[in-house]
């Protein structure tokens, strides 16, 4: 089965996607529009607009009732520490193991987050440099400010629960791919042995000039990783599809 995706039209007039992946894990979102201003994001080209309701949360689940739904990531548009309150009433009710990906723009958030009854924390790193990472996520905490974060809860939290937290690379064409930002990420990450890092592919957005390396680059990276001893997932086939990203939708909503 391919992918699931469907849009849903807020009482406002934006349209957001929802996704439903072959795995069945189903995707939704917790803004219209994203401030992080990350520029190879189709999501936040245009800013934030406002946060989404609880309800408005719950029926991008109900849309695909139809669905094996096995579990729910909030992993769409938006960035789910800046909308915390509604996060983590939807994780408590629910009633699906409920993971989140942010790009941590607040460190006190993250550490209630991963102390929650959550099913995976993806941190979206990207950089193993804060300079390349001022770049590509101008608006989230600097890396050794997540890290020490991570840090001063990891002992707190139980080793099932680590082995939910994912670190997040997504590899940029010549921007993030060097063997020297790659050790450099490596070096901070072997501080958590329990945490998977997952090597993401960049879905093309149209007028972005950002795209994903060669094949040949991609797996020298994928190789160096786990050459420093991380344990390293590759992007997997359904969420290389077209309909695999997010936030495409939402932003031709608004050219219209």
């Amino acid at each position: 089965m391919d992918n699931v995706l469907l849009p849903l039209e807020l009482s406002d007039g934006f349209c957001l996607e929802t996704v439903y992946y072959e795995s069945g894990t189903l995707c939704i979102s917790t803004q219209a529009g994203c401030r992080m201003a990350c520029p190879f994001c189709a999501s936040g080209r245009v800013g934030l607009k406002r946060n989404l309701s609880s309800d408005e949360l719950f029926t991008q689940v109900e849309l695909h009732k139809g669905n094996d739904i096995k579990r729910v990531t909030l992993s769409g548009i938006g960035e789910p520490l800046d909308n915390f309150e509604v996060v983590k009433e939807f994780i408590k009710k629910s009633g699906y193991p409920v993971s989140v990906t942010t790009s941590v723009p607040d460190t006190e958030k993250l550490k209630e987050l991963l102390k929650l009854s959550h099913n995976g924390v993806m941190l979206s790193f990207h950089a193993g440099f804060d300079e390349t990472r001022k770049k590509l996520i101008p608006k989230a905490c600097q890396l050794d400010e997540i890290f020490h974060a991570v840090s001063e809860v990891w002992s707190e939290i139980s080793v099932n629960k680590r082995k939910k937290v994912g670190f997040n690379y997504m590899l940029l064409d010549g921007i993030n791919d060097s063997a020297e930002e790659l050790d450099a990420f490596a070096g901070q990450v072997t501080n958590f042995k329990e945490v998977t890092v997952h090597l993401l592919v960049c879905n093309d957005v149209s007028g972005s000039s950002f795209k994903s390396p060669s094949v040949c680059v991609f797996t020298d990276a994928y190789e160096l990783l786990r050459n420093n001893g991380l344990n390293v997932r590759r992007a997997n086939n359904w969420r290389k599809s077209s309909n695999g990203g997010c936030g495409t939708l939402f932003l031709k909503t608004l050219q219209k």
